[in-house]
């Protein structure tokens, strides 16, 4: 048995550990993505905020797009859940 042919050898369990890494690194992308949009949607609120204080009437708005960015993100931790 060479070398190479012992490399290209899989069993079940070999498959099911890289689904389990794939659906963990989707996962963990898809949440630290979230929290990357959350975090970019407060910068420039902060940052609008301060060049214009009368902005402040906007807070709802900016509630409203935080939770879609978090439903987001709860769906795909869901989903992860169940494939995992």
């Amino acid at each position: 048995m060479t070398f190479l042919s012992l490399l290209a050898e899989t069993t079940e369990f070999d498959v099911q550990v890289a689904e389990a890494w794939g659906k963990s690194i989707m996962l963990g992308l898809a949440l630290g993505f979230a929290a990357f949009g959350l975090a970019l949607v407060g910068l420039n609120y902060m940052k609008a905020l301060g060049r214009n204080p009368e902005a402040g009437k906007a807070a709802s708005q900016i509630v409203i797009i935080a939770a879609m960015i978090e439903v987001t993100a709860l769906l795909a931790f869901l989903l992860g859940a169940f494939l995992l």
